[in-house]
């Protein structure tokens, strides 16, 4: 018999099958590409969100299109000039109309893009400067990235979207295609095709299943355009929006070329609230067996033929459910304007000689705004813990058959801290009308139950958003000043 995990893992898989068929009958609306992950357009909306105005949208999974930034935005705009809200975030949301203004305006792609520079000093062995960065990862001494931006839109139904970039330090001369791909409407679905990348749950420094810390994915996407909410008694889950990948992993592992399915189903049932699941599944590659169409029936549903030690289709399958709860503030004599409480759980079926689950992770964390009622202020806290699997042995993001593990080229595809880990992050803002100033803290040690290891990161960065122009900078030291990191950047839109 099947236990509860795997039992919501085969429900979840069919809910979401059942609501792909019917949105594509529905209708939707112009094509757009997406916010790349990792932009500080999401801190934007974030802080919008825990201010009370974003009452309709998802920010759980990333990335978010152009379209869908420009519609929250006007959401948030509108809530501001009616009275309903302070005046004080409409420079929150006139900073997201200088980056999306054709968006903002008329909807759609139009043919865009831009570029961007960076250059780099890393010494000694500051590794927190290479995390949730798209697998990037700094050579000692001084580096040098630049790249381009090109966008575009056919009819309202396609849009395109290439992100080429060089690199240059003293181990490299490259060029690579970093992000690349098209998205075509079929009714109220989206269709991406090509490369890119992945955020999935509510934390900012980490998630358990899906982040950018890996190189993006070569993958094919199907997902919602817009949310929606389904008729009849399942209208009291609210808002939903489904997503669902399959994606092509690297040749250099132990199975060449291995797939990933992942897919996740975000609800928000009232303003304040949201829950998310997900689910990924590791299998077949070069060496293991073809799936016919009854394995794959007992891969989707988990069964405990597939999953057994032996089996000849035994993946590695992943589950989380996050959850998300925005309060905001109006009693004088409480010491912050809102606060954002989030927390994600996740289970693996990682050993492969146990009945699933044989992995424990999760991620606590908050986000407040004003603490103190300081103006422009805001500071979040977060607390991960993928180091819970005592009983069975430290198996987070490890699995019996695929033992390469739970990454993509060589970087975990989840959180950056790895398995039988513990992380603490903290990071404090000041954020003015045109420029944000920044300060965090990180405590993490890994290898838990084998042998520890301590790190620690202090960070400081600073940054002007211009018409069109973006510069930015940041300092920071990792267990000792000798081992520093100092990037500057600069980007241009058109």
């Amino acid at each position: 018999m099947r236990k509860g995990p795997e039992r919501v893992m085969a429900r979840t898989s069919l809910f979401l099958l059942v609501i792909f068929l019917a949105l594509a009958s529905e209708s939707g609306s112009a094509t757009s590409t997406n916010v790349p992950v990792g932009s500080p357009i999401y801190d934007g909306l974030e802080r919008l969100e825990v201010k009370g105005l974003l009452g309709g949208g998802i920010l759980t999974t990333k990335p978010i299109s152009r379209g869908e930034v420009a519609r929250l935005a006007r959401e948030a705009e509108k809530l501001i000039k009616d009275g309903a809200r302070e005046a004080g975030p409409l420079s929150i949301v006139e900073s997201l109309r200088r980056e999306l203004s054709f968006e903002m305006s008329r909807g759609g792609d139009n043919l865009g893009g831009g570029f961007y520079l960076k250059t780099s000093y890393r010494d000694g062995r500051a590794s927190f400067a290479s995390i949730n960065d798209n697998g990037y990862v700094p050579e000692d001494g001084a580096g040098l990235r630049g790249g381009a931006v090109l966008r575009g839109g056919l009819y309202d139904t396609a849009s395109l979207y290439l992100n080429p970039e060089y690199r240059l330090d003293e181990e490299r001369s490259e060029i690579e295609l970093l992000h690349g791909y098209a998205v075509i409407n079929i009714g109220n679905l989206e269709l991406l095709i090509g490369r890119d990348s992945i955020w999935w749950g509510p934390g900012r420094h980490g998630g358990l299943i899906m982040t950018n810390n890996a190189k993006p994915f070569d993958m094919v996407k199907v997902s919602s355009q817009r949310h929606f909410i389904l008729p009849w008694a399942f209208k009291y889950l609210g808002v939903l929006r489904p997503a669902i990948f399959l994606a092509r992993l690297e040749e250099e592992r132990d199975y060449p070329h291995a797939n990933l399915l992942g897919m996740r189903v975000d609800l928000k049932p009232a303003p304040y609230l949201q829950a998310g699941l997900s689910r990924v599944i590791m299998f077949g590659g070069e060496g293991r067996k073809a799936l016919t169409p009854s394995d794959w029936a007992k891969v989707f549903i988990a069964s405990d033929g597939a999953e057994h030690a032996d089996s000849p289709i035994n993946g590695n399958q992943i589950i989380a459910l996050d959850l998300s709860y925005v309060y905001v503030n109006r009693n004088r004599y409480i010491p912050f304007a809102g606060v954002k409480l989030y927390t994600e759980w996740g289970a693996e079926d990682s050993s492969g000689n146990t009945k699933t689950p044989s992995g424990r992770a999760n991620i606590y964390g908050m986000y407040m705004d004003e603490p103190f009622r300081q103006s422009g202020v805001d500071l979040r806290v977060e607390w991960a813990n993928t180091a819970r699997s005592a009983r069975y042995g430290p198996y987070w993001y490890t699995h019996g058959v695929y033992t390469s593990g739970y990454t993509h080229e060589g970087r975990v595809i989840g959180h950056h801290m790895g398995g039988d880990s513990r992380d603490l992050f903290l990071r404090l803002q000041y954020h003015m009308p045109r420029a944000t100033l920044g300060v965090e803290a990180d405590i993490e040690r890994s290898g838990v139950h084998s042998t520890p290891d301590d790190k620690r990161w202090l960070g400081f960065d600073v940054s002007y958003d211009g018409d069109g122009l973006d510069l930015r900078g940041n300092v920071g030291f990792e267990d000792s000043p000798g081992n520093v990191f100092i990037g500057l950047g600069i980007a241009r839109e058109f």
